[in-house]
């Protein structure tokens, strides 16, 4: 069970929509949910692993109509073009600015990623090499989400 704190003023189903229009694309339906139940912000447990071992944190998932742009899902996507691929869409940030992912592409729609701005390509086009599969779904992310305290 994950806690939310400093999550923004509730959307309604319209928000959603309006955003999908901005991004020309369909928002995988657990995030959707996540999104009218919390709209974006912080998360606990927040350490992500990675093949059993911890690989970063979650610092915060975006949310829609965020006055603050370094929170708006929208404004997130359209300063991250030409750095990430167009089949993937961006949900969230590490605190070292790294940044979550959904998989666009059919064969795993909704899969999250991890893109890794320390190892992108800003000579040029987008590639794969700085992208690494973090769960096949929103819903999993969050499962696998745990304390490193613990």
């Amino acid at each position: 069970m994950i806690e939310v704190k400093n999550s923004y003023k509730t959307i309604d189903i319209d928000d959603i929509d309006q955003a999908q229009k901005a991004l020309s694309i369909k928002l995988p339906e657990q995030y959707a949910e996540f999104l009218l139940k919390h709209n974006g912000g912080t998360i606990f447990p927040d350490g992500v692993m990675v093949d059993g071992k911890h690989f970063d944190f979650v610092a915060y998932l975006y949310s829609i109509k965020n006055k603050l742009a370094v929170d708006d899902l929208v404004t997130k996507c359209n300063e991250l073009k030409g750095m990430v691929l167009d089949h993937y869409l961006p949900f969230g940030e590490s605190p070292g600015g790294d940044v979550f992912c959904f998989s666009l592409l059919k064969h795993e729609l909704g899969a999250v990623y991890y893109w890794d701005h320390e190892e992108a390509n800003y000579e040029g086009e987008p590639w794969e090499y700085n992208m690494t599969k973090v769960a096949d779904s929103f819903s999993m992310f969050i499962e696998q989400l745990y304390d490193c305290d613990e």
